[in-house]
């Protein structure tokens, strides 16, 4: 079964309004002369310039706009959060459960899949985030850790939903912004890849599992990308500060591709 592969830059809050334009502006120059026939390219911006992203990205048939989260509920009193209905006129992706979401908010696996089941009722992608601690590996828990995120996740969704989300194995200990000692290999997050659509086949059946698209994150760069996408069943991946190069992000948009 052949699986569209994906690349989803995470731009955070690293840069200004005026950054995010200009990076959309070198993003179309660079993707002119950028065949793509097997690979989806989402690039993630800060919430106030979504409407200016997705504006400029709207001619552009190569590269998608997505949120980096949404709440949970549809409307209501919930000051500084934004709801699916603010942002489904600029995205057709969504990040949710990242890691720094859940550490910030305390995001629980049971809120992180009410919001991948609201957004696919509104047509919206989610690309689900999880993944262990440090302290989680050490301990070897990171097989029961991402076990148990998984099952809250399909627990909560249906056979059709299932096959229109996106899991990112994102391991918070191999993230670039807590300084990484080490990355997992490529057999690894394959591994991870494995035991991510067993446990959606315990509940859907493999052919629903075999068409789960599974991308990696966690501190992706143009030097490490290879040795992810080369391992079967990564199907691509959710890089953060390369995202914010637009000609690194072209060549590992580039890589993917070739190794689809």
């Amino acid at each position: 079964m052949t699986r569209r592969s994906l690349v989803v830059g995470n731009w955070k809050m690293d840069l200004s309004h005026k950054a995010e334009v200009e990076i959309v502006r070198s993003l179309k120059e660079l993707f002119k002369g950028v065949t793509l026939e097997q690979t989806d390219v989402v690039v993630c911006p800060s919430f106030p310039s979504l409407a200016a992203v997705a504006d400029g990205l709207k001619k552009n048939q190569k590269i998608a706009v997505g949120a980096q989260t949404v709440y949970w509920e549809e409307h209501g009193p919930v000051t500084g959060m934004v709801s699916v209905s603010q942002i489904s006129p600029f995205v057709d992706w969504c990040l949710v459960g990242h890691s720094e979401q859940r550490a910030i908010t305390g995001e629980t696996d049971e809120q992180v899949a009410a919001r991948a089941g609201l957004l696919v009722r509104h047509g919206i992608t989610p690309v689900v985030c999880l993944g262990e601690n440090a302290e989680e590996r050490e301990a070897d828990q990171s097989v029961d850790k991402v076990t148990k995120q998984m099952k809250v996740l399909i627990g909560a969704l249906t056979r059709a939903a299932i096959a229109k989300i996106v899991i990112a194995y994102e391991p918070i200990w191999a993230i670039s912004a807590n300084n990484p000692g080490e990355l997992p290999e490529g057999d690894e997050v394959a591994g991870m890849a494995v035991l991510i659509r067993k446990v959606a086949a315990g509940r859907f059946g493999s052919e629903a599992a075999e068409k789960l698209r599974v991308i990696y994150g966690g501190s992706v760069n143009e030097g490490n990308v290879d040795q992810y996408i080369e391992e079967p069943g990564i199907d691509g991946v959710l890089p953060g500060g390369a995202s914010l190069q637009p000609r690194q992000f072209m060549e590992i948009v580039k890589k993917v591709e070739a190794a689809a």
